[in-house]
């Protein structure tokens, strides 16, 4: 709970840098997410995926940014010296490089969820063009006199049991760019959070700076359908667009608190955290 409460404070704290640092990332997330309705492409999976793969290099970017103002003490936009020397500009090209590398593995590390929400897809349902919705129809309850949609594969039931212990301990994959940002190696990370306990608890982490951002979007959510109906008379469209771009939000919100969060649990092989609790 430490972790987490020093999430909310952090990204609290430092609302007015993450505002001007998040709201270009948060456009073009925006935009991504306007294309995926646009295209009519949510139910697709993969073409998804390419599709809010530039808004994720910006949420990735901001993230870079905000784990070198976390670890580090800098911040964006740099201010440089008028006479810059060697020493200046080796921290600098660190920096770029710890943003850059954090950047990408976050952008890689979305794009292999999509592909893995894709395979697991597939062989649930042994059909890898199956969408969202077939799989809500698997897993929703057949109504009395109904006819299945669709079947899961039986032989595919324990090599998906073995996924899913296998996406328990990868879950701390999900958090490589942290230590990436400030160019740790990616095996002297995995050596630092050995066992499967570590994940269990990571996940439990992750849920309690996930959950409180959610309930209060639920809460916007409502307010602003009951207001756009009694007001508007195409207000489900309108709320719609509006929830819409407050979901991107609470999305960034969410990573930006779980990030802090995560820099927190992980302070005794982190670099000492600037600003500190």
């Amino acid at each position: 709970m430490d972790a987490a409460g020093y999430g909310f404070y952090r990204v609290w704290g430092e609302r007015v840098y993450l505002l001007k640092l998040a709201t270009i990332p948060l456009l073009i997330k925006f935009a991504c997410m306007i294309a995926v309705m646009v295209l009519e492409i949510e139910g697709n999976i993969l073409r998804q995926g390419l599709i809010l793969f530039p808004g994720v290099l910006a949420e990735g970017w901001v993230l870079a940014q905000f784990l070198r103002t976390l670890l580090k003490g800098e911040r964006w936009p740099t201010i440089l010296p008028a006479d810059i020397d060697d020493k200046i500009l080796d921290k600098l090209l660190m920096r770029a490089r710890g943003i850059v590398a954090a950047t990408l593995a976050y952008g890689l590390i979305s794009l292999a969820l999509y592909m893995i929400r894709y395979l697991a897809f597939g062989l649930m349902l042994g059909d890898f063009q199956a969408t969202h919705d077939d799989v809500s129809d698997l897993l929703a309850r057949p109504e009395l006199g109904s006819q299945e949609k669709a079947d899961m594969n039986p032989w595919m039931i324990f090599p998906l049991l073995l996924s899913v212990v296998g996406l328990l301990w990868g879950f701390r994959l999900l958090w490589v760019y942290i230590p990436l940002s400030i160019l740790m190696p990616v095996d002297e990370y995995l050596t630092k959070i050995r066992g499967i306990m570590t994940s269990v608890k990571m996940i439990i982490l992750y849920f309690c700076t996930m959950v409180p951002v959610m309930f209060v979007l639920i809460v916007i959510s409502r307010l602003v359908f009951g207001i756009s109906e009694g007001i508007l008379d195409n207000g489900e469209s309108v709320a719609r667009f509006i929830m819409l771009f407050f979901a991107v939000i609470a999305d960034t919100v969410v990573w930006l608190v779980s990030t802090a969060a995560f820099v927190w649990a992980m302070k005794d092989f982190l670099p000492k955290m600037a600003g500190g609790k």
